[in-house]
C-alpha cells in the first residue's frame, strides 16, 4: 500500500479552508421569526423591515410594544432604521447604522448597541452616545402618529 505525500502548502492551504469555513457557518443567522407581527424584543439584531417613503406607514401603532423595536428601510436613502417604543411608551426612530464604522445596531435592554467595535446609544436621550468609540449620535428619523399607524414624517 503507498501512502501519498501531503505537500506543506497543501496541508496549510486545507487548514486554513477549514478554519474559514467555519467562521462562516457562525456568522449565519437563525432565519427565524421574531413570532410578534415584525417588531423585535429586547437583544434582536436589525433586520432591513418594510421599506417606507415620507408620509408612508411604518407599523400599526400597537404592534410596538414597551421597551421593543421595529427595523424598516428608509426608502428615500435605503438606509436601514428602527423605531422603537421607550419603557414610558414614546415613540423615536432613529437610523440603525453605527456612527462610527456603519455597523448595524441592535435594540438590547432598551439600548441601541453596535456588535462591531461595542458603541452604545440612548434612544431615550436622542441616541446619544454611552460607550464608544462612536463620538455622534445616531441621526434621528422624523416620525409621526396619524391615527393607528406610526407614519414616516
Amino acid at each position: 500500500m503507498s501512502k501519498a505525500k501531503l505537500s506543506r502548502k497543501k496541508f496549510i492551504g486545507l487548514g486554513l479552508g477549514s478554519v474559514g469555513a467555519s467562521v462562516i457557518a457562525g456568522c449565519g443567522g437563525g432565519g427565524g421569526s421574531a413570532g410578534n407581527g415584525g417588531a423585535t424584543t429586547v437583544g434582536a439584531a436589525p433586520e432591513a423591515g418594510p421599506k417606507v417613503g415620507k408620509g408612508q406607514a411604518i407599523v400599526k401603532e400597537s404592534e410596538v410594544a414597551p421597551n421593543s423595536a421595529f427595523p424598516f428601510t428608509d426608502a428615500d436613502t435605503g438606509q436601514q432604521s428602527v423605531l422603537v417604543r421607550l419603557q414610558n411608551g414614546d415613540l423615536v426612530a432613529y437610523s440603525a447604522v453605527c456612527t462610527h464604522q456603519a455597523c448595524a445596531v441592535a435594540y438590547r435592554d432598551g439600548k441601541l448597541a453596535c456588535p462591531c467595535h461595542g458603541s452604545v446609544f440612548d434612544p431615550a436621550a436622542g441616541a446619544a452616545v454611552l460607550n464608544g468609540p462612536a463620538n455622534r449620535p445616531l441621526p434621528e428619523v422624523p416620525i409621526r402618529v396619524e391615527g393607528e399607524e406610526v407614519r414616516r414624517a
